[in-house]
């Protein structure tokens, strides 16, 4: 193999994304990618101090010693002149903070998803993006998971004739949505954004089109606030079927790497960046499960069925296409892709596991490593900031109208940017 020339990467955000997602990745494809991470960010110096001893350790795995230098502030980041890559995996109101900088001082930025917790600041970074010339890359998984590529591509090839409707079925155990950060729409644009934008994008990616209007309904009955809850889940004693995690157990393998319970969590004690606030506590405003449905050009209707308290299953997310011809069925947790087209008469089914499909978002985030590695070297990113505006703003549609009681919302009522 040929010299490697390194990527300078700079972390902002330190949690289960940036450090097990990302970091992990980045040390264990080393010899391929080059990707060096040189730069530590987070609010909180000692988990800063934790993920460097995790991430140096990683990477002497590979035989590659690194010191990356740690900044409290993510514009020193930015401004690192090791850093050729800011990856901005911090919490989603921060994203504008970071995003716009790195693009603005001509780096390589990778934001995570969503692109930000309201149209605003999404439109923002849009528009920084545009200006400074300068393309960002988004982390929305599906577009990087063999089986929706798989699927995409029969799509594309006609498998099913023209697409009429679209459909993705979310029951998903995230009652963590209530245990931390994202509890609150101002600080992470609710479980909806950070779960429903992936799927509002791909329904934007399978249709080539943006939606036209949407409406929806939304409930809140499954926890109900308590005002006498105890604050968090490791001052509580209470036999409960959310309880964040037990303290005193070892994390599940997945998480081995992530000193997610070790002593900067437990430190905190803001409400915002408590990692196990209790899912009764007054205060939040997501919606524990809903129905959206988007109309988009040509008469093609997709529809978002989710709860965020579902139990663990192999079809706890599905995505079904139906078209002229046929259908084509989804299962991602069993990465299967079941086809049915010729008006009933084929019938196939795609086995889309790959290699590392035990890994992290099923093979996906290591998918976007290499594709990080290509993006630095100039090619263009599979999915930007303007799909990643776009789901956001059909969000803030969705829950426009689930505030409403089910309104019609038309997507020309919510900003968008003016380029």
């Amino acid at each position: 193999m040929p010299e490697q020339t390194t990527v300078g990467v700079g972390i902002i955000g330190l949690g289960v994304r940036g450090l097990y997602s990302l970091a992990r990745l980045m040390a264990d494809t080393y010899p391929e990618t080059g990707l060096e991470i040189t730069a530590l960010c987070d609010r909180n110096p000692r988990r800063m101090r934790e993920a460097r001893d995790v991430i140096q350790s990683r990477y002497a795995q590979r035989g590659v010693e690194i010191q990356p230098r740690l900044y409290q502030e993510g514009r020193d980041l930015i401004q690192d002149p090791t850093v050729d890559l800011v990856a901005v995996t911090s919490m989603t109101d921060t994203h504008r903070d970071f995003a716009v900088p790195a693009l603005r001082a001509g780096k390589k930025v990778y934001c995570d998803k969503p692109l930000a917790q309201d149209a605003e600041d999404a439109i923002a970074i849009v528009e920084a993006e545009a200006e400074s010339e300068n393309p960002l890359i988004m982390g929305f998984t599906r577009r990087y998971e063999d089986a929706w590529l798989k699927a995409y591509g029969l799509l594309q090839a006609g498998a099913i004739g023209d697409l009429v409707m679209l459909q993705v079925r979310d029951i998903i155990p995230y009652h963590r949505y209530l245990t931390a950060w994202w509890r609150r729409r101002a600080w992470s644009g609710g479980a909806l954004n950070d779960k429903g934008s992936h799927l509002f994008d791909v329904f934007n990616w399978f249709t080539g089109e943006r939606a036209l209007k949407v409406h929806g309904f939304g409930g809140r009955s499954v926890v109900k606030p308590d005002p006498d809850a105890p604050r968090r889940c490791s001052e509580c004693a209470r036999d409960c079927p959310y309880r964040r995690r037990s303290y005193e157990t070892k994390l599940p393998e997945a998480m081995d790497l992530v000193p997610h319970i070790g002593a900067s969590w437990l430190e905190e004690d803001e409400e915002k960046f408590m990692d196990d606030v209790c899912v009764y506590a007054p205060g939040s405003d997501l919606y524990h499960n809903g129905s959206i449905h988007f109309q988009y050009p040509n008469e093609v209707i997709a529809s978002y069925f989710y709860s965020i308290f579902g139990p663990e299953a192999e079809d706890q997310e599905t995505l079904e296409l139906v078209g002229k011809e046929g259908r084509i069925r989804l299962t991602r947790q069993t990465g299967q892709v079941d086809l049915v087209t010729a008006h009933g008469k084929r019938h196939e089914v795609f086995d889309c596991r790959g290699e590392h499909f035990q890994d992290s978002h099923f093979g996906a985030d290591r998918a976007l490593i290499y594709e990080l590695r290509r993006f630095c070297e100039g090619t263009p990113p599979p999915v930007s900031a303007a799909a990643g505006l776009e789901a956001t703003r059909m969000v803030m549609a969705a829950l426009r109208s689930m505030d409403a009681g089910g309104k019609t919302v038309a997507m020309s009522e919510v900003p968008d940017a003016q380029l």
